[in-house]
Order: structure tokens, then C-alpha cells, then sequence
């Protein structure tokens, strides 16, 4: 690895980043005041209760996750195991679930920072390219800011996974992926002895396990790297050679596979899963957004890629580390922009990290034209970063917006806390309540306890449930037909509070006994 002369400069651009992913999060946690209580997330709270209902089931004991966010949980099986351990951490430790959480987020973020770093370091001989890659991966976005006078809304405000800011700003595993994601196609192997095999095995399963799309990624890395280096250097004529650079592919396969495989079988051989997974579409954005969401690191990547294919002839006249150092990026990017668009539902996973490789290509394009056209490299690297910057800065005053009107789903009212609190402490695990669409992401996430609706993916049959529900509180159902639901489905309990009344002001006059009543929330039971 080529050590850099300035250990300073990564610790003070870290330090940043952190405060940067934190700080928003302290004041949205004090800034509900004696009315609102924070619910933990700032971006995609949706998804992220769905993480913190599956750490409640490690909380409560299970290694087996079964959806929470629908009324037939199924039998569950061995998914989203990072979150279920930390719930085991949480019970352990005797901290909140929510603390575990950003606990995790920030040591996974100060691992992302520190593995980037040396990622960088170890392609880049000199500093000047080590430090502009490092700032524009750790710190920059796409031109989406651009857009947003306009009411266009691009990937790069919201698709988290692609930029290393905004995976540490989300949650745990987005961060830690990309960390393991490199950390596996660094060009200086580490499987050199039996240690090593042993670590990189170990790597490739925790990849698995945490983002199974990244582990996709880092295997056409490997392979595009194996398979242009044996064509390149005729190296198939040496069968010790052969077989010593096909030995991070193996030991990744070895490592990784049988989680993938657990995956694939489980979301055919389990009915609720099966359902969910039919749901669970995420394509990927147009390419017009794609554009707009990774440039201007995109152009300039254009460049560097250019630049180091075509004039510097790279496969045949590069030595081997500085081969495979370079190819890593252009393999990266080619490999996951050939994926994303194939006729597959989930092409968006594949962007995980994209972002990584164009900015590592966007310093080489700068560094090639400040050397072609005498301009100066400070100038257009300054000039680079203040453009990818405004788009996280954009996402920070949207989070600070929400949290000063308290947008509803932020914040919990404090009745609506009570209250599930109260379900937490006082009904037994199996049990299953009705809420409004809104309410019905807190309350696995919070107490462990099952939804009609609550997740557009998580809940099995999501669009169907999400219109009983509106019609049950909208009162479209007349009262046999809605006694009837509540039998047919086992409802236990119905919460009646403002989220409810938004969609009906009925709820309390429908003749079911209170159990719980702290001001404008009520908790009705539902007697068999």
C-alpha cells in the first residue's frame, strides 16, 4: 500500500463526516419537546422501522425473522441476521434498540471511512489523487440539487446506497457493505496465507449477509479482473498462476454462496416470503436520472476511463498490481451499469457503492487534463467538490425541515408513545393490532407486535391491506361487515387516535371497550 505523507488528512475529513451523520440526529431527538417523541430516523423511516422490528425480534430471543409487518407472520427463517444480532446486543447490553442502531451506524461509517481511505491509498501512488478520490467519495453526491427547483426528485436525494455520506447518514448495513465491498477487492490481496483465506472466507459470508447485492458485485469484479488479466498476460499457459489468481474468486464463492442460496430457496420455499418477495420490486431510475444523480463525477470518470484504457494501453503494458488497481474502477462501473438495467425487479441493489469507483475515476480524468491542457488540478478538484456537495447539504436541510414541523413520519405524539409502550408491556407477543397505514410502521418496530398494514413490501398483499384498513377507519364497512373482518382476521386490538381520525372520525363511536385512553389515543379491545 502506498502510505500517504498526510494521516491527518483522513482523521480531520472523517471527523467531519461523523459530525456531519450525527448531529442531526441529537437535535432531532431533543427537538420534540414535552409533545413529540423522535422515532430514530431521518431518511427513510419506513425502511428503517423495518430494520429496528426485526433487531426487536433478536431483543426478544429469535434468530429466525418472521415479517412483523403482516398478519401472517409464516414460520420465518434465517434472513437479515445483522439486525437480529443486534437486537441480541441490545438485550445483552440492556440499551435501547434505537441506540444499538446508530451505535452500529457510527462504527460502520467510521470503518466505510477508514477501509476507503486505504482503498484509495492503495490505488493511487500519489497524494494529490489519494486526497481528491477519499474527499469527493466520502462527502459527494450527484446534481440533484439542480433539479429540485424544478420538482424533480433524482436518485441521488434518496437512494442512500450508492454514496458512501448518505449510506452512513441511513442506517448500519448500508455503510458496513460497502466497507466489506472493498475491503474484498482491494488490489493488495490478503489471502496469502491461511489466515487470510481464512479472513476473506469470513468477509465474503458477513458480505452475504449483510447486502447479498454486494456480494454479486464483488464477484464480477473479481471475475472481470481474472478473466482480462489471463487474456491480457496469455497467463493460462501457467497453471500455478492460474490457479493462485483464481483463488480470491474461490475463497469469495466458498465464503458467500451458501447464504445467497439460503436466500434464493427461502423466498421460493416459504409461502409468506414468496408473497413478500413478489412485492419486493425496486427497479432501477431512468437513465436520464442516473445521469443527472452521478455526475459530475460521472464525466470526469468518462475521462479517467478513457484515459487510462485507451492511452495508456492498460491491459497489455500495465504491471500486474497496476492493472488490477485500475481495473477494479473500470470493471465496477461497467459491470453494475450493465446490471442494473436487466430485466430483473430488483436492478437498483446493483448500484450499491457506484459511487466509489467514478469518484476514483473522476480524480485520474482531472489529474489527465490538468496534465494535458496545463490547467490547474486544485482548481477543477475545488471546483468538482463544491458541485457534489449541495445535494447532501439538500438532504440535511430537508431533515432539519421535518424535524421543525415535526412531520408525522418522524415523530410519534406522546399519547401515541404511551400508548405503545403500554401494547409493549401489557399484551403478549402473538398478539395483532389495527391501525391506520401511518401508525402501522411504528408499532412492530416499537413493541414487537403485528400490523394488518404497515409496509408496502414487509406486509404480505400490501395494496389490498392498506385499502381494508383505510376503509375499516373511513367507515366504508357497515357494521356486520366490519365485526366480521375483526373476527375473520383475530384482531385484538384497534388503536383510535389522530392518524385514525385523519382518515374517519368514527373510530371511538363504534361501541369497543378502552383499555387505554391517554388523551387524544385510545387502545380498543376487540373481544371475541
Amino acid at each position: 500500500m502506498q502510505s500517504s505523507k498526510a494521516p491527518w488528512f483522513p482523521v480531520v475529513l472523517g471527523v467531519i463526516v461523523l459530525v456531519a451523520i450525527i448531529a442531526p440526529y441529537i437535535y432531532a431527538a431533543n427537538a420534540g419537546g414535552d409533545e413529540y417523541v423522535f422515532g430514530g430516523f431521518l431518511l427513510n423511516p419506513l425502511d428503517n422501522n423495518t430494520y429496528l422490528a426485526k433487531m426487536y425480534q433478536g431483543w426478544e430471543g429469535d434468530w429466525r425473522y418472521r415479517l412483523a409487518f403482516t398478519a401472517d407472520p409464516g414460520e420465518g427463517a434465517y434472513l437479515h441476521l445483522f439486525y437480529l444480532f443486534l437486537g441480541h446486543c441490545a438485550r445483552l447490553l440492556g440499551l435501547p434498540l434505537i441506540w444499538i442502531f446508530h451505535i452500529a451506524r457510527l462504527l460502520s461509517a467510521m470503518v466505510l471511512l477508514w477501509v476507503l481511505w486505504r482503498f484509495f491509498c492503495e490505488l493511487f501512488p500519489d497524494q494529490r489523487s489519494q486526497k481528491l478520490a477519499f474527499t469527493l467519495a466520502a462527502l459527494g453526491s450527484g446534481l440533484g440539487w439542480v433539479l429540485v427547483p424544478f420538482g424533480v426528485i433524482s436518485s441521488d436525494l434518496w437512494v442512500a446506497e450508492i454514496y458512501p455520506f448518505l449510506s452512513a447518514f441511513t442506517n448500519p448495513h448500508f455503510p458496513l457493505g460497502l466497507a466489506l465491498m472493498l475491503g474484498l477487492t482491494m488490489p493488495e490481496q490478503i489471502e496469502r496465507t491461511w489466515r487470510g483465506k481464512i479472513v476473506r472466507i469470513c468477509l465474503a459470508w458477513l458480505l452475504s449477509v449483510v447486502s447479498p447485492f454486494g456480494l454479486v458485485v464483488v464477484l464480477g469484479i473479481l471475475g472481470g479482473q481474472y478473466a482480462i488479466m489471463m487474456l491480457g498476460r496469455q497467463a493460462w499457459k501457467d497453471i500455478k498462476l492460474v490457479r493462485r489468481e483464481s483463488t480470491p474468486i474461490l475463497l469469495t464463492l466458498i465464503g458467500g454462496s451458501p447464504m445467497i442460496f439460503y436466500d434464493l430457496w427461502v423466498v421460493r420455499a416459504y409461502p409468506t416470503f414468496a408473497a413478500w418477495n413478489a412485492q419486493n420490486l425496486t427497479p432501477s431510475p431512468p437513465v436520464w436520472d442516473l445521469l443527472v444523480s452521478l455526475s459530475p463525477a460521472l464525466i470526469l470518470a468518462f475521462v479517467g476511463a478513457w484515459q487510462t484504457v485507451l492511452s495508456e494501453r492498460l491491459i497489455f503494458r500495465r504491471k500486474r498490481q497496476s492493472f488490477q488497481s485500475e481495473s477494479n474502477l473500470l470493471i465496477w462501473v461497467g459491470l453494475v451499469l450493465i446490471l442494473v438495467y436487466l430485466p430483473f425487479g430488483l436492478q437498483r441493489r446493483f448500484l450499491v457503492g457506484l459511487f466509489i469507483p467514478l469518484a476514483g475515476l473522476a480524480a485520474l480524468g482531472i489529474k489527465y487534463l490538468a496534465a494535458r491542457f496545463s490547467w490547474s488540478y486544485r482548481f477543477w478538484a475545488v471546483f468538482l467538490i463544491v458541485l457534489s456537495i449541495p445535494t447532501n447539504l439538500m438532504v440535511l436541510l430537508t431533515t432539519f425541515h421535518g424535524v421543525r414541523t415535526q412531520q408525522p413520519l418522524l415523530y410519534l405524539t406522546q399519547e401515541e408513545a404511551f400508548a405503545l409502550k403500554w401494547i409493549a408491556e401489557n399484551t403478549s407477543s402473538d398478539v395483532l393490532v389495527l391501525a391506520s397505514p401511518e401508525l402501522g410502521n411504528f408499532i412492530p418496530a416499537h413493541t414487537g407486535r403485528r400490523v394488518i398494514y404497515g409496509h408496502p413490501f414487509e406486509t404480505v398483499n400490501a395494496v389490498q391491506e392498506e385499502q381494508v384498513v383505510e376503509q375499516f377507519f373511513g367507515g366504508a364497512m357497515p357494521l356486520n361487515e366490519r365485526q366480521f373482518f375483526l373476527a375473520s382476521r383475530g384482531i385484538d386490538y384497534i388503536i383510535c387516535g389522530p392518524r385514525e381520525r385523519d382518515i374517519g372520525d368514527r373510530c371511538m363511536d363504534w361501541g369497543y371497550e378502552p383499555i387505554f385512553s391517554q388523551g387524544p389515543v385510545a387502545i380498543l379491545l376487540v373481544e371475541e
